[in-house]
């Protein structure tokens, strides 16, 4: 049964979020429970749930669980509640929907104590396509897959996920919360304040599961979710830093192609003007400058062949 969050210390403090996940939240909650390294407590925050949830996980008979419910807020809201009831000295996000495997927190606590000075660390994030079968079982930590990225903004791809992101707690007091007043691009947001501070501790190995083609999904096309998307451009006011432009052009591409498949030609038109071109790369290029129809039908045709070919 859950316990009271102020009767435990613990290294790892894990957070999840956790709202309509009834298909997926036991795994999840399976991959962190069965972690090689043990010293962390769960903080299950249920936002507001209105399917089979909330009894899943309070099914589990484990007393390192604690469930906070709460009237549904959103993801953000969801994090800071996590991050503001946590007890361990390292915050470590897990969405609800995601996967670690059985090493994970182990691996970061070996770049912990590798390198003292940092603050921020994750691990590389493997795509898990519907019908396949994760692997979770431990692969030896290799101290060659693991390296110092002092400038975030220059890479300009997605290297890391929430799931595959842990934190000392004191980072918040540095560069804020989550912004509970957006609803999408949310992790970009954080992280343009988190890599303008800090420097990120990153192994290569594979060690988080991020789901893919789930319906409902934040991140997928759907003309009938109103987003609420962060002003990226305000953080260039305040910072001379020569990568953080082409970041949010990639930041604003990403925007574009979403905006392309949902056919929102006013939404593609508006990132669009807001992108310097020649920080994209080639094939970006080419996504940019197709026309919103074209893009559409090819990217259709490239969704219906990789689910019958190459997820098959």
């Amino acid at each position: 049964m859950p316990y009271q969050l102020e009767e435990i210390m613990a290294f790892f403090s894990v957070i999840i979020p956790l709202y309509n996940k009834e298909y997926f939240i036991k795994d999840t909650l399976k991959s962190a429970i069965n972690q090689t390294f043990t010293d962390f407590e769960i903080i299950i925050i249920n936002d507001g749930s209105t399917d089979d949830s909330y009894n899943i996980v309070n099914s589990f008979n484990d007393d390192r669980i604690c469930i906070i419910n709460q009237e549904n807020r959103g993801l953000c809201a969801s994090r800071n509640t996590g991050i503001k009831n946590a007890k361990g000295k390292f915050i470590a996000f897990l969405d609800a929907d995601d996967l670690w495997m059985e090493d994970f927190l182990e691996t970061i606590y070996h770049l912990i104590n590798i390198h003292k000075e940092y603050d921020i660390f994750a691990t590389n994030v493997k795509l898990l396509p519907p019908n396949k079968t994760p692997i979770l079982i431990v692969e030896a930590f290799d101290t060659k897959l693991k390296t110092v990225i002092t400038n975030y903004f220059e890479l300009c791809k997605n290297i890391l996920g929430p799931s595959s992101l842990v934190l000392n707690k004191s980072v918040f007091e540095t560069v804020g919360y989550f912004d509970e007043s957006i609803n999408y691009g949310e992790e970009d947001d954080f992280y343009i304040r988190c890599f303008s501070v800090y420097s990120l501790l990153y192994y290569k190995g594979f060690k988080t599961y991020y789901r893919t083609g789930l319906q409902n999904q934040l991140t997928a096309p759907n003309k009938n979710f109103v987003r609420k998307i962060p002003d990226y451009e305000r953080y260039l006011k305040n910072s001379d830093h020569p990568d953080l432009k082409k970041f949010i052009d990639f930041v604003h591409y990403r925007l574009v192609v979403l905006f392309k498949m949902e056919k929102n030609y006013k939404l593609v038109t508006f990132y669009k003007q807001k992108i310097d071109a020649s920080n994209l790369t080639n094939v970006q290029k080419i996504k940019y400058y197709l026309p919103t129809d074209l893009f559409y039908i090819i990217k259709r045709a490239y969704i219906w062949f990789s689910k019958r070919v190459i997820h098959s």
